[in-house]
């Protein structure tokens, strides 16, 4: 077990002059895309004695699991993550069902898992906790805003920023904190003085300038918010239902983090299991390889007619792969891109260009049309719930939303993509060639006709001097991220 020791130790306030020390810092020797021994842990406790999870004890039984199924850092699709653009975090989802089994049909649609006749007593026994891996300053406590109807007793969000010297971590989706990281908080005799239990605001830092956490290794510093809604009409029973939960049938632990450290292309975010030794690094990769296609995964058994997406993410961590500024560099930083609202169009859209993973035994090349040939996918997104209502060869419009598709051809400046199973409520395949251009950072796609087949499908003339954007069929992308994704 990887069980973090309970400390005696309390957390200390320091105070520093100025804005901090980070100028003052020189370059580190250490490199974490090179990095093969155990450097920093992840900040919970959890055993890897099954093949295809992690198991997580509660905080208050420990004796009880969560059972945390993992995905890859970098990934785009559900239910890997909502972040069409990438997600550069580390997540975990951790089921409080040990299996399938334990989530009810309790009729009408309607499914659940039973928390005990104390209102959810078993999610918060299970519940884990955030522990410090190592010894770091916490640099700065975030309060992000209230919830309403998604987390268990509509707990706010906070995010606690911890630095371990040259590496940096954010603890997201922090719900409550520890009982000894709470009073430290609250202390009326400290700098802070603010009970968390009752904070309404404003969002952001609550730490004054210059104000620092010392935080010893071992450390219990906050609880991960539960996505969990009581059923009506079924005492005891509770799922995970509300907007934006990809586990509408059983309720889990949001576990995200993000991890800034040194790379030789600079301090960038990277993959947590970076920081793990290379035997454990396999494990989670191994782990991550029999969950995908475990036919009773709790993540992802229910996903399987998306699964040539998704499947597509089979390698844990890409953070540090050397396909990141391939496909002629628009895979640069995950490949996600952002409307940049040119010429006076709309800001609302972004694309983002995702790599088969080939290598990993997780991958099927009978899950797309074009076999072997795919080594690239692609996705539209809309941030404002609109649909993307496409011509088709023969006139008609399908009315899609969340469209991907294959690229099965890449040319210096053009893509053959096999859109596949659009429309709400069709699943229609359509061909179509993109243009695109790269220059000073901006992204130019002009997108063709579709066509029913490969052979019929047209590229389009390009020319950039002539072709500016317009929201319809020349459309220029940038870093610049829009809310809404």
């Amino acid at each position: 077990m990887n069980r973090f020791a309970i400390t005696m130790v309390a957390f200390v306030a320091i105070s520093i002059a100025g804005c901090g020390a980070k100028d003052e810092e020189t370059a580190s020797a250490f490199n974490a895309c090179a990095n093969a021994k155990d450097v920093l842990n992840l900040p919970f406790s959890y055993s890897l004695a099954e093949n295809n999870r992690a198991l997580t004890p509660g905080y208050i039984d420990d004796t009880a699991n969560t059972y945390m199924h993992f995905a890859p850092f970098g990934a785009h699709f559900k239910p890997m993550t909502e972040l069409a653009y990438g997600n550069s975090k580390t997540a975990f989802a951790g089921f409080f069902s040990e299996s399938n089994a334990e989530v009810v049909d309790l009729g009408a649609g309607v499914f659940g898992f039973y928390a005990g006749a104390n209102p959810a007593e078993i999610l918060h026994a299970r519940r884990p906790m955030y522990y410090s891996p190592s010894s770091a300053t916490i640099t700065a406590i975030s309060y992000d805003g209230p919830t309403s109807g998604l987390y268990l007793d509509d707990e706010p969000t906070w995010t606690i920023s911890l630095s371990f010297g040259d590496i940096e971590m954010k603890l997201e989706h922090v719900g409550k904190f520890s009982p000894t990281l709470h009073d430290f908080i609250a202390d009326p005799d400290g700098t802070l003085n603010i009970d968390t239990h009752t904070y309404t605001g404003p969002v952001g830092d609550i730490f004054p300038n210059g104000y620092l956490i010392s935080a010893p290794s071992g450390i219990e510093l906050a609880y991960p918010q539960v996505v969990a809604s009581a059923v009506p009409g079924h005492a005891g029973y509770y799922n995970g239902e509300g907007l934006g939960s990809e586990f509408p049938d059983r309720p889990y632990v949001q576990i995200e983090f993000s991890v800034t450290a040194p790379t030789a292309g600079g301090n960038a975010e990277i993959c947590a299991l970076e920081l793990l030794s290379t035997n454990l690094q396999s494990s989670f990769q191994s782990m991550l390889d029999y969950d995908i296609v475990d036919a009773n995964s709790q993540r992802f058994a229910g996903w399987q007619d998306t699964a040539w997406q998704w499947r597509a993410e089979s390698s844990a961590c890409l953070s540090c792969s050397t396909l990141t500024n391939q496909l002629n560099g628009l895979y640069k930083d995950l490949g996600g891109w952002f409307e940049r609202g040119d010429n006076s169009t709309v800001r609302n859209e972004l694309v983002a260009f995702v790599p088969v993973q080939q290598n990993t035994p997780s991958y099927d090349s009978t899950l797309y049309v074009h076999d072997v040939q795919t080594e690239w996918l692609i996705t539209r997104r809309d941030n404002n719930s609109q649909t993307f209502d496409w011509v088709m060869e023969d006139t008609s419009v399908v009315v899609t939303d969340n469209p991907a598709g294959e690229i099965i051809a890449v040319e210096a400046d053009a893509l053959l993509v096999l859109w596949r199973d659009l429309g709400v409520a069709t699943d229609k395949d359509a061909y179509q060639w993109v243009r695109y251009d790269i220059t000073g950072g901006i992204v130019t796609l002009k997108f063709g006709e579709f066509s029913d087949l490969e052979i019929n499908a047209l590229k389009p003339n390009f020319d950039l001097a002539v072709d500016i954007a317009n929201d319809n069929d020349v459309i220029t992308f940038g870093k610049t991220k829009i809310a809404g994704f």
